[in-house]
């Protein structure tokens, strides 16, 4: 009955102003009005039993986003607030699960939303010998994103990627109040310094959805973003998206069960082509780079081991400009030439419709596909819409210089899904891999330093001096864009002058500059013997899995 309780407290502040059922396309939730923080809102409620509240909450059938990488938050209705009101005093207790609020000489409690690269960063180097660490995300691991495109056609093993939470920061798993919990955070009580959170479904739990709350001393909202589809029909039906390493084995699934099909007796050549045509949207690095890998993989692998098929296979890049556009001009240049070596068909076009098997474009060209990659960035995600906070341009949670929430007290943001606020007169930051580290590393350090000062309590550090503000300066960009090529830009924005180099140094300094980049000695070992496996013998073709 604790979330009653909970749902009566949001109908004090709000004046009873609940918000109904939404679509699946829709933010999971309506607000509660005139309220700083973010509730969950409720299901039906029995009053006369405690087992109830959970198994009665309305489910919504969310698995084709998942499956595909669009992470959505379920969607409840709240049909009538007047038994609850009746029921007040029954609900004086607090009975929601989950860690209660720190006492006095207890350690500060942080709250980490999110295993990216921002939440890791900023997790990795705090002191906790200071602070209590709770990390709450719905995958238990991160995710070494410049090397996804990798994992796709085999040149490197999924785990090389991965990097477990627990190994990042240690106190997660060995420390008696710090902890991880493998969970979506579905709201924020920002008065109470409350988050609320549910537990990943078909877990074989008593009761589905679980929810529980975390109080906090302390915030850190690092959620990340979700692929933008730009509300074109079919995209998140049908194509892939490349984020997370269930993304990377799904298409490596499909690219390889379309090889294998296509060899089937009787299977007409039309239907050989277009099961072995791959289309990838969106010319940024990350599709760039997967096409690389793409044509490395059929002019190696599939010319040695389908030669059935091999003159039927085709990689398709379309871009609505240019590719590589944050890229120097040569650069951008060189790959494009570079790829059509390599076979790979630029074509430059704005999508209009995806069917499961062709996209249509504005112009009203067919491309028949067997295999399509969604890449074309990334935007905020339905829970980061969902709060109330202030919001910069674009979307994102709104901060300041550094990097705190305004008009909340010890809420702060950062990664992908947060950005400055016109306020600032900064503009808002790329969603980069370099830029969320950055962030974590400038605001783990600031966390250190106020704990160390008395700080690290919930409402602490009003009149406390932060230090410097964040300021970011962008080290360069690279990109593979395969057959042991690559590109690095140096130059610290677009219009600036700097070194640009493209060819097999740019690929060495490419290889070198990631491999000291991941996580751990572990997973560098790892990556290392895969680049020498693949070199040595070839890539796994291996189907494994449904």
């Amino acid at each position: 009955m604790a979330l009653a309780r909970v749902a009566r407290n949001g109908l004090r502040r709000s004046g009873g102003a609940i918000g109904s059922y939404t679509s699946e396309k829709e933010i999971f939730c309506e607000r509660v009005s005139d309220h700083k923080g973010f509730l969950p809102s409720l299901g039906k409620i029995n009053a006369n039993s405690n087992s109830t509240y959970l198994s009665s909450i309305e489910r919504v059938n969310h698995m084709s986003f998942w499956s595909r990488g669009i992470r959505t938050t379920p969607n409840y209705q709240f049909p009538s607030a007047q038994g609850l009101m009746e029921a007040e005093s029954e609900y004086d207790e607090p009975r929601y699960p989950g860690l209660e609020a720190t006492k006095p000489g207890e350690k500060p409690r942080v709250v980490v939303l999110g295993t990216g690269w921002a939440a890791c960063r900023f997790l990795k180097g705090l002191n906790t010998k200071i602070y209590d660490a709770v990390c709450v995300s719905p995958r238990n691991h991160m995710v070494f994103t410049p090397l996804l495109a990798s994992t796709c056609v085999g040149t490197l093993e999924f785990r090389s990627v991965a990097e477990p939470v627990s190994q990042i920061q240690s106190a997660l798993g060995t420390s008696p109040n710090s902890h991880f919990y493998l969970a979506s955070c579905i709201g924020i009580d920002t008065d109470k310094h409350e988050v609320y959170c549910e537990t990943v479904r078909n877990g074989g739990l008593p009761h589905e959805p679980y929810l529980f709350k975390v109080a906090y001393d302390k915030l850190v909202i690092a959620a990340g973003a979700e692929p933008l589809t730009f509300g074109i029909k079919g995209v998140k039906e049908n194509a892939y998206f490349l984020r997370e390493v269930n993304h990377a084995q799904e298409i490596r699934k499909k690219l390889l069960l379309n090889l294998m099909l296509s060899e089937n007796p009787g299977i007409a050549e039309d239907e050989k082509k277009r099961l072995l045509h791959c289309v990838i949207i969106g010319g940024g690095p990350t599709g760039v780079e997967f096409s690389g890998e793409l044509s490395d993989f059929i002019m190696r692998d599939v010319q040695e081991r389908y030669s059935h098929v091999k003159d039927y296979i085709k990689v398709t890049l379309i871009e609505a400009n240019e590719i590589l556009s944050s890229f120097d001009v040569g650069l951008r240049q060189y790959a494009t030439n570079h790829l059509t070596k390599s076979g790979v068909q630029l074509m430059r076009g704005v999508v209009k419709e995806v069917h499961p098997k062709k996209i249509v474009l504005s112009d009203g060209t067919d491309v028949p596909y067997g295999l399509l990659v969604w890449s074309t960035g990334v935007g905020p995600s339905q829970f980061v819409k969902s709060l109330s906070l202030p919001k910069s341009p674009g979307g994102r949670i709104g901060v300041d210089e550094w990097l705190r929430v305004p008009s909340v007290e010890d809420v702060f943001a950062l990664g992908d899904c947060a950005g400055f606020l016109e306020q600032t007169g900064k503009s808002v930051l790329p969603a980069l891999a370099q830029v969320a580290e950055r962030q974590g590393k400038y605001l783990v350090e600031v966390f250190n330093k106020v704990g160390k000062q008395g700080g690290g309590k919930a409402y602490s550090v009003k009149d406390m001096s932060l230090g410097e503000p964040f300021v970011y300066k962008h080290l360069g960009s690279m990109a593979s864009v395969g057959r042991y090529k690559a590109l690095v830009d140096l130059r610290q924005s677009k219009d600036a002058k700097g070194i640009s180099l493209a060819g097999f140094v740019s690929w060495l300094i490419w290889r070198s500059a990631y491999l000291t980049r991941v996580v751990s000695w572990r997973n560098r070992f790892y990556v290392a013997v895969n680049w020498a496996t693949t070199l040595v013998f070839g890539r796994d073709n291996s189907r494994i899995g449904g």
